[in-house]
């Protein structure tokens, strides 16, 4: 699978470069491919959600298996700068 480009990123996501979510690019392309997919569309909230849910039953801190905390931190931040760049 190819993986996307920085600059496609960057113009889709309408961010800076020192946004970018260089983890997610790094480690979890197939994350931050589906979200750039996903962008100008309402079901990319959904998929925030879906990603941000802690694994288990008890609910509690964040901790999925396979996201680093900086992965999580990135996730956020988009979610937070999707919430600016498009009005409800």
């Amino acid at each position: 699978m190819a993986m996307i480009s920085r600059e496609t990123v960057l113009q889709i996501l309408h961010c800076s470069p020192n946004q970018y979510p260089q983890m997610l690019g790094e480690k979890f392309p197939h994350v931050l491919e589906k979200i750039v997919q996903l962008w100008d569309a309402p079901e990319v909230e959904a998929y925030f959600v879906d990603l941000l849910q802690p694994n288990g039953r008890g609910g509690g801190r964040f901790d999925r298996d396979g996201f680093p905390e900086k992965a999580w931190q990135e996730i956020l931040q988009l979610q937070i700068l999707r919430g600016k760049t498009r009005p409800k």
